[in-house]
């Protein structure tokens, strides 16, 4: 009715009412139009006859509103951004939409984007060294898309022991180099790749024809690393671990899980750690000169329970069965386990998700 008696549009009418029934003046501040709209609302107003003892005030409040983003904030993006602070719900929108913006342009500068990256990192008392853990990952992408056919789509890999790395150039499946095949289980069709060892990475890129531009590929793998984790914690400023993901390229969803075996580390409380690596590369969560590249973020880590009921999840199409399957090979009881989980929507690329924790001392030090 607002839109029709003073003839404005209906965005700008519906935020005059949305925001002028908030009770919280930084709600209402952070919802109302700016200052132009706002004016044009005066404008009609008194054509329709409202008196000049009503107008005369708002339009005076209209131009300590113009002030306030001119002369303290500088824009109005400015301003939100520092009433987000007091406002968690106008800081998880805000953010959400910055990430938003941040993904779509690296997408198309990157020119590959994914609909899903995932990483599970699985942790239990290793059968060859008493003093330290296993560390298997599983890491999939799913959706993976080439925006610009020009464009070479690479991942990198920590080879783990006992693999046997193919020649430069071969054309093989992600199966070739998982050490548990899990192509069955993408929904999309399974991405081949090139390999390339160096040192104790694996490269491997997508060739360029074998995917067409927009068309979609998955690809899963399993990295099994035997005795990789201290079971206790070192002293002292290097006393904490961590596993931490970082996709290769922007992705829509990142699904970090952290599922340990009630012998790993049992009554820790991991914490989620993000950091911008864009400057200094991966951080260590023990480098304190790193803390300055901390960047705080509505996400947060949460646990899931125990056993392999509690590991389910919907944006992961069959993760159980990859988890049961895994357990099968790799000779797994899933209900010895408990886990955690951090799920970051338009994660921005070049940022470092990281769960870090304190190991239990070493009851012989």
């Amino acid at each position: 009715m607002l839109s029709r008696e003073l003839g404005l549009n209906r965005a700008t009418s519906s935020k005059v009412l949305s925001s002028t029934s908030k009770r919280d003046p930084l709600a209402l501040l952070h919802g109302i139009p700016g200052p132009e709209p706002l004016r044009s609302l005066l404008v009609a107003a008194s054509s329709k006859g409202v008196p000049d003892s009503l107008i005369e005030p708002a339009a005076r409040a209209v131009e300590r509103f113009d002030h306030l983003i001119l002369n303290d904030a500088g824009t109005r993006g400015t301003l939100d951004a520092a009433i987000s602070s007091a406002l968690p719900s106008v800081r998880e929108k805000l953010e959400l939409t910055s990430k938003y913006s941040i993904f779509k342009g690296m997408s198309q500068l990157k020119g590959a984007q994914a609909e899903t990256w995932l990483g599970t990192a699985v942790l239990k008392p290793s059968a060859i060294d008493d003093q330290r853990h296993d560390l298997t990952w599983l890491t999939g992408a799913f959706g993976v898309q080439r925006l610009r056919s020009e464009v070479t789509i690479s991942f990198s890999y920590r080879s783990f022991t006992g693999s046997e790395v193919c020649s430069e150039e071969d054309e093989v499946s992600a199966d070739s180099f998982s050490s548990v095949p899990m192509s069955q289980f993408c929904t999309n069709p399974p991405a081949p790749v090139l390999t390339r060892r160096a040192g104790e990475q694996i490269h491997y890129t997508l060739p360029g024809d074998s995917m067409g531009r927009l068309a979609l590929s998955d690809m899963i793998v399993v990295d099994d690393h035997p005795a990789a984790m201290r079971r206790h914690g070192r002293p002292e400023p290097n006393g904490r671990s961590s596993l931490f993901v970082e996709p290769a390229f922007p992705v829509t969803l990142v699904v970090f899980d952290l599922l340990l075996h009630k012998d790993a580390f049992p009554g820790i409380e991991p914490e989620l750690v993000l950091y911008d690596t864009g400057t200094r590369g991966i951080a260590n969560v023990n480098d304190r000169s790193r803390d300055v590249d901390q960047v705080h973020m509505e996400e947060q880590l949460d646990f899931l329970g125990t056993g392999l009921a509690s590991f389910q999840c919907e944006e992961v199409p069959r993760y159980r069965e990859m988890l049961e399957h895994m357990a099968g090979k790799l000779d797994w009881d899933l209900d010895n386990f408990r886990g955690y989980r951090v799920k970051i929507q338009y994660p921005v690329y070049g940022w470092q998700a990281s769960i870090a924790f304190s190991p239990p001392a070493d009851p012989g030090e």
